[in-house]
């Protein structure tokens, strides 16, 4: 089964490159994006439990591994964007680009930096999970997950989303993505969780997700004013193309589920049908937050609602598929 959903996302991904379509292409980015979202940040939520001996490791330590250990397929999931990025990246087509990020945007050093990011992310994934792995160790590999998790995700923030608006930049926008992601991956987690947490581990995870809640509104937030505040043409400008019809759209969604999902985490004792929802509520933030960040600057136009889910459901279907059977192996080894 896992060699089947490998298969099938090499295929989906031989096909973006052949065909060349712009709107699948866009349709696969924004796919891909989320999935590797999830295990990047499962893999920093697995990192952070070990290294602090938190409680409420305990119970979604299983899904949180299947997840990590799913890195080759995710990095799989991206084969389209390093190999064709001219279908989505304008600094990638006919035109010169100028300026200091010529040297930086180059489709050759924006190959080898993706997969540079991949590689070191699937190595900590499995190094991570690695069963027998004894406590000291495990505990030294998770210092290492963070350290070079966080530049790298960084770095890949700014190659795969921001680098598609060559005039703008914003320092916290590779961090608050991945603070985004690490909520992504532990709800994920906990709704795939076999039962509800404990007394023991319950705290632990309401903490947690309030806090992600908490940063990432607090993140967000920060870069608007900034924005505001320097009235800068171009860091205006894009905002300005996120306010249309469709991105106010996605931000009428996102906003009011975050907002949500932090006064639903807010009280503590949550029953099951609170953490679910403050778990739903996350996800769906994401998914909308993400598209209000990657798609108004699409180059050459915008895929169909009805290619969108059939992207995303087909490479959902792969990842849930391969995580599961990396669970089942992991659980017997």
């Amino acid at each position: 089964m896992r060699l089947l959903a490998a298969l099938a996302v090499a295929l989906g991904a031989a096909g973006v490159v052949l065909l060349g379509n712009p709107a699948l292409a866009e349709a696969w980015l924004l796919a891909a994006l989320f999935w590797l979202h999830l295990g990047a940040g499962a893999l920093g939520v697995l990192a952070l439990g070990h290294l602090l001996r938190e409680d409420w490791l305990r119970p979604v330590r299983p899904p949180l591994e299947a997840a990590a250990r799913s890195l080759p397929l995710l990095a799989l999931m991206l084969a389209p964007v390093l190999l064709a990025p001219q279908l989505l990246y304008p600094w990638a087509g006919p035109e010169t680009l100028e300026g200091p990020p010529a040297a930086l945007l180059q489709p050759w050093a924006f190959g080898l930096r993706g997969l540079a990011c991949l590689a070191i992310w699937v190595a900590l994934g499995w190094a991570l999970t690695w069963p027998g792995l004894g406590k000291s160790a495990r505990r030294g590999i998770s210092a290492l997950t963070l350290a070079l998790l966080l530049p790298t995700a960084t770095l890949a923030t700014y190659d795969l989303v921001l680098s598609r608006d060559t005039a703008w930049y914003a320092s916290l926008q590779g961090f608050s993505l991945f603070v985004q992601g690490l909520a992504v991956g532990l709800s994920a987690a906990i709704l795939a969780a076999r039962k509800h947490p404990d007394a023991e581990a319950l705290p632990g995870l309401e903490r947690a997700l309030l806090m992600l809640g908490l940063a990432m509104l607090w993140l967000f937030f920060t870069q608007y004013i900034t924005v505001w505040m320097a009235d800068l043409p171009e860091e205006a400008d894009w905002y300005l193309r996120r306010l249309d019809r469709a991105g106010a759209a996605q931000m009428w969604i996102a906003l009011p589920a975050l907002l949500a999902a932090i006064a639903l985490a807010a009280p503590p004792d949550h029953g099951r049908w609170r953490m679910v929802t403050v778990c739903w509520l996350l996800l769906v933030q994401s998914g909308a937050h993400l598209w209000w960040v990657v798609r108004p600057d699409a180059p050459l136009g915008r895929p169909a609602i009805w290619l969108d889910v059939m992207v995303f459901v087909g490479l959902g279907l792969a990842f849930l598929t391969y995580a599961g059977m990396e669970r089942r192996r992991v659980f017997r080894a």
